[in-house]
């Protein structure tokens, strides 16, 4: 397959640009050996949502996104990410820039037919970039992976207290697939919401997409900071 452009930043949006339009970026439908992605491409970066098609975290065609960032000239990947808090010190609104991931469930691969092992590591140049975007976020946590689409339950969040920061669903999956793609690849993720039992905290899908929608506009903010960084 040919690809469109070399060298170019890959950045992956999620819940809170579920609805971004992109209209002055072009729209590629991006082929791939996994299925078909849509990309936004712009002036040195590929812009990728991860939930098109409205698809949940567990069906998400993460090979196929990745694949098609690659494909169309990515060689980095930046993503943000909605997330729940583990700790009462790191309230919603906050950012995080993981440095370690724990995942609960099983994750994709593109090693189905050959036996070779990654080490799914967060780039530490994309990392320092991510924090000199953002110098407020907390630079540092480990980010918990669960499969959804189903929220945690109070018992699952005392003990993920224990070995992690903050918990999601999709960050550990593109980290892993890039790893095997040989693309570099950071976070930074969004926390929206205390997770269940945190805080004394009762958490359900309707107030964590309220508390995603108002901090929608610091999300497009953050986006546009990562787009001038690479301009």
């Amino acid at each position: 397959m040919n690809t469109l452009h070399s060298y170019m930043l890959g950045i992956i949006g999620g819940t809170s640009l579920l609805d971004y339009k992109g209209s002055e970026f072009k729209k590629i439908e991006q082929n791939t050996p996994y299925g078909t992605s849509e990309l936004f491409q712009g002036d040195g970066f590929l812009l990728l949502l991860r939930h098109q098609n409205r698809r949940a975290p567990h069906i998400i065609s993460y090979r196929s996104h990745i694949a098609a960032l690659r494909l169309a000239g990515a060689d980095r990947i930046i993503a943000l990410g909605s997330t729940g808090s583990l700790r009462e010190n790191i309230p919603p609104g906050s950012r995080v820039i993981p440095d370690d991931i724990l995942c609960l469930s099983p994750v994709p691969t593109i090693r189905n037919h050959s036996i070779d092992h990654v080490s799914p590591e967060f780039d530490q140049e994309l990392r320092a970039l991510l924090k000199k975007i953002s110098p407020e976020a907390i630079p540092t946590g480990t980010y918990i992976q669960t499969r959804g689409p189903r929220l945690e339950s109070r018992s699952e969040i005392a003990w993920m207290k224990q070995v992690a920061d903050i918990v999601g669903m999709t960050i550990a999956s593109e980290l892993t697939v890039s790893s095997e793609m040989g693309l570099p690849f950071a976070a930074i993720c969004t926390v929206d919401n205390y997770a269940n039992g945190v805080c004394d905290a009762r958490v359900s899908y309707e107030f964590i997409i309220s508390m995603v929608r108002e901090n929608q506009r610091k999300a497009v903010d953050l986006l546009d900071s990562i787009i001038r960084s690479v301009s």
